[in-house]
């Protein structure tokens, strides 16, 4: 269970709590981006029927319409008050090592994860083994994914949902929410998804609420992108 304490009441995250938007705002922001995202996930599972092939168009396309929504709904959520560095703040080096730790959380809660589901449910770790996620990508594409994609989704998914669901609807149903459209957004990866998504979503999103540091979940997520696209493999 997360805790809903946060670290400290200095934190940029407690300051950004003080922020009341609105629900057209949220509804604009959050709600537009994470349905666009959930339907072409939901759209890509039952086209493949969870079988994910990574390429360099794909994940081109991906970029390109987190670029345009980053350029549209930024601008947007100034005029309401809400700026990134406000929530966020200047990354430092030591985040690099902090990142470091929060990825490790991650893998090894994914690991437990895995490791219950081995001895009580060892058919859903089968029919994940069966369909692993495969591709064949440059290593520009790499980079490029490892480095925006990671800076779009945590203040999306953390950097605004925590501060503006947490001001409107309480902060239990700001964590719920976040890991939630997390999740869902991810669900072209079928039950993967609850295997590898959930876990890191709860890890990320309690370091968040704890500390109120967002920097170290970005470089923990660039750490996964990078070493998840580094892996692929062809199709067998």
């Amino acid at each position: 269970m997360i805790t809903t304490t946060i670290a400290s009441p200095g934190s940029l995250l407690t300051a950004a709590l003080s922020r009341r938007p609105t629900r057209p705002e949220i509804a604009i922001a959050l709600g537009f981006p994470a349905a666009l995202f959930f339907a072409v996930s939901l759209g890509w599972l039952v086209r493949t029927g969870g079988i994910v092939r990574i390429t360099d168009a794909r994940m081109a396309t991906t970029i390109a319409v987190e670029l345009a929504l980053a350029l549209l709904i930024v601008p947007y959520l100034k005029t309401q008050g809400w700026r990134p560095q406000d929530i966020a703040g200047s990354p430092t080096p030591f985040d690099v090592v902090r990142g470091a730790g929060v990825i490790f959380a991650a893998y090894l809660s994914i690991w437990l994860v895995a490791l219950i589901l081995h001895f009580a449910a060892p058919d859903v770790l089968a029919t994940i083994r069966r369909h692993p996620i495969t591709g064949t990508i440059s290593p520009l594409t790499v980079l490029v994914v490892a480095i925006i994609n990671p800076v779009f989704e945590e203040f999306l998914w953390l950097g605004y949902a925590i501060p503006a669901l947490g001001a409107r609807y309480g902060l239990r149903i700001a964590i719920a929410g976040s890991i939630a459209l997390r999740l869902a957004v991810h669900t072209y990866q079928g039950t993967l998804a609850l295997v590898t998504i959930l876990p890191t979503a709860i890890v990320f999103t309690w370091y968040f609420v704890r500390t109120g540091r967002l920097w170290p979940v970005i470089v923990a997520h660039m750490i996964a992108d990078a070493l998840a696209l580094s892996l692929l493999r062809p199709p067998s």
